[in-house]
């Protein structure tokens, strides 16, 4: 059966085709794309930065649409549901997958990554992979479920918040649904950094105490002022971008025995062991998520002020556009927040 998508062909090269799929087989379902948001992991993959996607492959992981045919053994309740699709597979075989930490699957896989992804009309995925969109929720919105899991998970590498002041490297997607979810962990204070003042003011927005561009020279004592502290004694800090200068900015943030959170690994980075040593901080990475948090992420996005989703939002694209879409964010990243392709099919 034929379907459209859109295909990574090599660096920089994307092509809205024809595609073949294989009608759902048993624990499947077909299900119709309406809207995906665009991560800065396929960016970086368009670019050939990040080098993890093979041609050819549909690209593409944080959809929601319609399901608009069953395999055998689907229950018939599923038939026409509004889903969002959780894009990680796991083997439920491996010991990291009996553990209960899917995340860490040695057999995993991911959608639009090492396996074909939602950037299509038509995808076919095991119902496992579905979660009921909540009637509250637009399928645009919706496609935050997927960063919204990825912050949660971070979030709870961090430990109970309640009551910490927390900096936060990075005013993206992933920053500013980061920042949601400390907000919602109660932490007492909440200050960002980035370089693209539009991004520092949706940081504001959203609940930032305060929002930095720590180019300015004295960002470092707004920092501290900021959390109420003589120095910048932080008790986590949460790198949401993933180069070296925000890395070493989040080391340099915590108090002794605080706590950084590297989210993003896409670039290799150097580190200075001295601060770790010196002050016995702890480095804790951050990989994907759970299906619970996943399922959780989804709940909590359903009761968020739809005011604050559509500030993360910036831009819907018809999908047939998305080859344009993607050579335009590759050129200037910094003009958007979140881009979601949407399609009709």
């Amino acid at each position: 059966m034929m379907t459209r998508a859109l295909v990574f062909h090599g660096p920089r090269q994307l092509r809205w085709q024809d595609w073949s799929y294989t009608p759902p087989a048993t624990g499947e379902v077909l299900v119709a794309v309406r809207a995906i948001g665009i991560c800065g992991s396929d960016v970086h993959g368009y670019t050939g930065e990040s080098g993890r996607r093979v041609p050819p492959l549909v690209m593409g992981h944080e959809a929601t649409g319609e399901v608009v045919d069953l395999g055998p053994g689907v229950p018939p309740a599923w038939a026409g549901r509004r889903v969002i699709i959780q894009p990680f597979i796991w083997c439920d075989a491996c010991d990291w997958c009996r553990s209960g930490q899917t995340n860490l699957c040695r057999n995993r896989r991911f959608m639009g990554a090492t396996i074909d992804g939602a950037m299509a009309e038509r995808l076919v995925v095991p119902v496992r992979n579905l979660v009921p969109l909540p009637d509250q929720l637009s399928f645009l919105h919706g496609t935050l479920t997927e960063p919204s899991s990825v912050a949660l998970h971070a979030i709870h590498q961090a430990g109970d918040l309640a009551g910490k002041s927390v900096q936060i490297a990075g005013c993206g997607p992933i920053g500013l649904l980061t920042l949601l979810g400390v907000r919602r962990a109660g932490a007492r204070c909440v200050v960002m950094t980035d370089v693209i003042q539009a991004r520092l003011e949706v940081a504001r927005e959203l609940g930032a105490q305060v929002a930095l561009d720590p180019r300015d020279e004295d960002w470092r004592e707004q920092l501290s002022n900021a959390a109420g502290l003589a120095h910048e004694d932080f008790d986590a800090a949460f790198d949401a971008v993933g180069i070296s200068a925000t890395f070493q900015q989040a080391i340099g943030a915590v108090r002794p025995k605080g706590t950084v959170i590297a989210m993003g690994g896409w670039q290799t980075v150097s580190v200075n062991l001295g601060p770790l040593v010196a002050r016995e901080i702890t480095v804790r990475g951050t990989f994907n998520f759970t299906p619970s948090e996943f399922e959780d992420a989804c709940r909590i996005l359903g009761g968020e002020d739809s005011a604050s989703l559509d500030r993360i939002i910036t831009t819907a694209r018809p999908l047939c556009e998305g080859a344009g879409v993607f050579e335009r964010l590759a050129s200037n990243q910094a003009e958007h927040i979140k881009v979601v392709l949407t399609s009709t099919a």
